[in-house]
């Protein structure tokens, strides 16, 4: 184990809920099954397993691909996606189903089972990416964030938080310097800009790590929905459509496959290393 690359890194899942009607049963899998098999796999190398429930979606929010379950983030010590870490003597239950209540596949795999894998089946689903479904967005981040753009100084004492977190990757055949730009020079100063935006915080993707199509994530801050759909959607009409646009409006992103987001708070609950003590019904 010495040999182990030490690399502190952030990671955020976008986890979707396809259908309100599936909504009992990904809460269900993820409260009395995912949680203490995740932990009992990889407590000794991460150091924060948290997840955020997605606020309500905003109106318009499916163009901005809007994860309407939760943001899972882990903070990690050694890469996840190490080969030596797949041999584990209890392998991590992830039915199919699980992908269909996401959206990442069609629903003809309803009752299909355990996910087929030679490996690990958790980073075997992790890594779906079905012409039929969305994919499954899993980003890693450096530990910090490594722009801060607006806000700096702000305590928890300034009010309450509608983090607005959104990772974004460049349709295929645009130039990264060039959607760089457009992303720093036109969108950001937007925001930057707005009153109703607190805070303003970015990062770039770390695709070494498992080959993520997304290339930039932010957080932009607002007291409330309203705040968030002024900013981004009623002043962001006054953004040119660039020519590589896969939508017509703000984002210009294709929802889901370029751009996923949530809006979540500063806190929760289930900051699982802490806080799980069992799957404990309401009685």
């Amino acid at each position: 184990m010495a040999d182990f690359k030490f690399e502190p890194m952030r990671s955020l899942i976008y986890v979707d809920c396809e259908k309100e009607d599936y909504r009992p049963k990904l809460q269900r899998w993820l409260y009395k099954t995912h949680v203490p098999d995740s932990i009992s796999q990889f407590e000794p190398y991460v150091t924060k397993y948290s997840f955020y429930p997605s606020f309500p979606i905003p109106p318009e929010g499916d163009r901005f691909g809007y994860a309407r379950m939760q943001l899972t983030e882990h903070h990690w010590l050694v890469s996840d996606l190490d080969p030596r870490l797949e041999i584990k003597a209890i392998a991590e239950t992830f039915p199919m189903d699980v992908l269909v209540w996401q959206g990442n596949i069609p629903e003809a795999a309803l009752g299909a089972g355990q996910i087929d894998a030679e490996g690990d089946a958790g980073n075997a689903a992790r890594q779906s990416n079905d012409a039929a479904g969305k994919p499954f967005i899993f980003t890693f981040l450096p530990m910090w964030w490594e722009k801060d753009i607006k806000g700096k100084g702000r305590t928890i004492e300034d009010g309450a938080n509608y983090r607005f977190n959104m990772t974004i990757g460049f349709p295929e055949g645009v130039d990264k310097e060039e959607g760089e730009k457009w992303l720093f020079e036109k969108v950001v100063p937007v925001m930057e800009a707005a009153p109703e935006v607190t805070r303003i915080l970015a990062s770039k993707v770390k695709k070494d790590i498992n080959g993520c199509v997304m290339d930039w994530t932010l957080e932009v801050w607002f007291e409330n929905q309203s705040g968030w759909y002024k900013v981004m959607v009623e002043d962001m009409k006054a953004l040119e459509k660039p020519e590589w646009a896969q939508q017509d409006a703000f984002p210009f992103l294709k929802p889901y496959h370029n751009i996923c987001s949530a809006a979540v708070a500063d806190y929760t609950t289930a900051n699982n290393l802490t806080n799980y003590h069992g799957y404990i019904t309401m009685r």
